[in-house]
């Protein structure tokens, strides 16, 4: 269903079923900006993914990010701020088109929304994590355009975080179900997920 979760330098397992022109440009230039009217969530995306890809193996021994509190399978791509960005407001825009499905705060992330989207004809479900709650103007079922401002990044170390560092943690999550686990444990339920930078990293 959709694109395959696989690293970018990876190519495509035959054994999915993908539609051949699909296949090919995945592969030739994963990061064709706005082939399926995708759009990066930041400016510079693909500048920002610095400390955790989509699937790294994160332990609080090997951690990019001290101190780490979490352990497994990255499930997203995390976008840094830049440093001149730490204390300024940093627009958060949709990556693609369709319903808010959810915006709340939870654990592990503060501010957070759901947005309910297609890749090829195919559901999926994108999580944008640490935002700052009160930003985000859109009401649940609202439409959103892809390009769209959704709303500002979290302040760091904050309860707009929970915590954590100022950034974009992105998640794609394959169906219609709203999954916000920002770690799995096991390299086969990666599978569930899409490689965000396959299709809103920009070039």
């Amino acid at each position: 269903m959709g694109a395959p979760a696989v690293q970018v330098d990876q190519k495509i397992p035959e054994n999915i079923s993908v539609n051949t022109e699909m296949k090919n440009q995945i592969e030739k230039d994963p990061d064709v900006e706005g082939k399926f009217s995708f759009q990066p969530p930041l400016d510079r995306a693909s500048e920002r993914v610095t400390k955790k890809p989509f699937g790294i193996f994160i332990t609080p021994q090997n951690s990019p990010v001290s101190p780490e509190r979490f352990y497994g399978y990255h499930t997203g791509a995390d976008f840094e701020v830049f440093p001149e960005e730490l204390y300024l407001d940093v627009e958060v825009k949709a990556i693609c088109s369709g319903e808010l499905k959810m915006k709340k705060t939870a654990t592990g992330y503060g501010g957070l929304a759901a947005e309910a989207c297609e890749i090829n004809g195919d559901p999926i479900t994108v999580i944008y994590g640490h935002l700052k709650l009160s930003s985000i103007a859109a009401k649940v079922g609202e439409n959103l355009k892809s390009g769209d401002t959704l709303g500002i990044l979290g302040k760091g170390f904050s309860s707009e975080t929970n915590g954590e560092r100022k950034h974009l943690h992105l998640g794609i999550h394959k169906g219609t179900a709203i999954n916000i686990l920002g770690y799995v444990q096991s390299k086969e339920n990666i599978s569930d997920w899409i490689d965000p930078c396959l299709y809103a990293c920009g070039k």
